[in-house]
């Protein structure tokens, strides 16, 4: 509609009003406008603003729809419904969202950028890539999209193609940190630690509050064999940054390969981070183990199921995508079991100050689930999960074959040991814990992990899972 000069004062005392805090009046003085006009869709979203404000979120997702409903042809209101429905963790919604978005709008870089993050973090690189690419299109003096194109064609194991986005973003702009940064992955990659070394330097001295960099040269300077180097790195970045999960994950075994043992305690101190929880039946379900056999022909059908997939840990076995995506039962009701144990846990933390995982405890988290099943053979080698803050595993279904414990222990989980690829001149104290059906373990994201390997042809099924904070104790 055509704001006539009466409309776009009243929209601006609405705006100060804003400015002013003063939510209520606000609300009534878009309100008022909105009797009168009741299709201004720029109204509209000023009154979803103000409910998003008012923590009033059910009335602002209606809103949004309206004024998205109204301006469809216009960018804005699909930028303000996007936005909401990604700050609510509704991922499936918002990837849906912003493809139809991304097709309306083939030009405009913020909906092909959003896709492709969206897409990078389903693990849909090559569908990321097109949308990357497009942004770059859209927008060719915009270094950052080349550096997002760089990443995902990283991940795709095209390291050429990498260094060439990446030294276009620097060529865009110099100063950008994160093309240095990203330009190091790929030299790590190919074996050139020192050419890693050189550009995670670079950045660092470009953003020295990147974190991520500065424990990125850390690694490198690991794979160089400066153990004491890489040690003191992480160290300082644990007593600085906070608990980053390679700094916390690698800082013992760069101690350890300086000293020529593990550090003193480091089992026990491992063991004390480890907890197993045991679910109750949600609603719905009579007993855990109808849940189970729910939750095994849920997983065994899931269309996102893939062998093998590309940049995992998983060898001889089969993940899935994201399953709180698409939520839809049984993964549902197993949510809510999860999480009443998971708030539970955290009921029981005592915070430790500096403590890598109990010197905060989360009040508000996202949580990212998937499924993993594994078949004769089947493992995982050891691996942390950088983005996530609490970690965990649910056993859905177990081979009768499990060891026992005491003559074999196939297909338990371990703790404590460093990937294979790293020539430890120490001896591990790795932890080992049985897999029971209906039980979870919990532990830090930090903690490097791996499944031990199995026989005979039943499927070894759990849930993997991520806590990610949004909002702390």
């Amino acid at each position: 509609m055509q704001a006539t000069p009466d409309i776009l004062k009243r929209r601006a005392e609405i705006i100060e009003l804003v400015k002013a805090n003063k939510f209520g009046k606000a609300e009534v003085a878009a309100r008022a406008l909105l009797a009168n006009h009741p299709d201004d869709a720029e109204t509209i979203s000023m009154l979803a603003a103000v409910y998003v404000s008012q923590q009033k979120f059910d009335d602002a997702e209606v809103a949004l729809r309206r004024a998205h409903e109204l301006a469809h042809t216009k960018p804005i209101p699909w930028v303000n419904l996007g936005r909401f429905l990604q700050q609510h963790n509704r991922w499936g919604e918002a990837l849906d969202h912003y493809t139809r978005a991304a097709e309306l709008f083939p030009m405009h870089p913020v909906f092909a950028a959003t896709l492709g993050q969206l897409l990078q973090r389903a693990g849909q690189f090559s569908k990321a890539e097109t949308a990357f690419r497009q942004a770059c299109v859209a927008e060719p003096a915009n270094a950052n999209h080349f550096v997002n194109a760089g990443m995902v064609v990283l991940r795709q194991d095209r390291l050429d193609e990498a260094v060439a986005l990446f030294e276009r973003a620097i060529a865009l702009d110099p100063k950008n940190a994160a093309a240095y940064g990203n330009l190091g992955n790929v030299q790590q990659k190919r074996q050139d630690f020192a050419a890693a070394e050189k550009a995670y330097e670079h950045a660092s001295s470009l953003n020295p509050k990147d974190i991520i960099t500065y424990v990125s040269l850390g690694m490198v300077k690991l794979k160089l064999g400066h153990m004491r180097d890489a040690a003191d790195i992480f160290e300082r970045a644990l007593s600085k940054h906070g608990p980053e999960r390679r700094a916390a994950a690698w800082f013992p075994f760069a101690r350890a390969q300086d000293l020529g043992q593990m550090p003193a305690g480091f089992r026990a101190e491992l063991a004390r981070t480890i907890s197993r929880r045991s679910l109750t039946p949600p609603e719905g379900y009579a007993s855990m183990a109808d849940l189970n056999t729910a939750l095994a022909d849920a997983l065994r059908s899931d269309p996102t199921l893939t062998w093998e997939p590309q940049g995992k840990a998983t060898r001889l076995g089969g993940q899935t995508g994201l399953l709180l995506d698409h939520p839809r039962e049984p993964f549902l009701a197993f949510e809510k079991a999860l999480r009443q144990q998971i708030d539970a846990f955290f009921d029981s933390v005592k915070v430790e100050k500096m403590h890598p995982f109990f010197g905060q405890v989360p009040r508000t988290y996202q949580l990212d689930m998937w499924g993993t099943l594994l078949s004769e053979g089947g493992h995982q080698h050891p691996h942390i999960h950088v983005g996530g803050w609490l970690s965990g595993v649910y056993y859905v279904a177990l081979p009768p074959s499990m060891g026992d414990g005491e003559a074999t222990k196939d297909g338990w989980i371990e703790f404590g040991s460093p990937p294979p690829d790293f020539a430890a001149k120490f001896e591990p104290q790795p932890l080992t814990y049985e897999p029971r059906e209906g039980d979870a373990l919990f532990f830090p994201s930090y903690a490097f992990h791996r499944t031990l390997p199995f026989s005979g042809n039943v499927q070894r099924i759990s849930i993997a899972f991520d806590l990610k904070p949004t909002s702390w104790r």
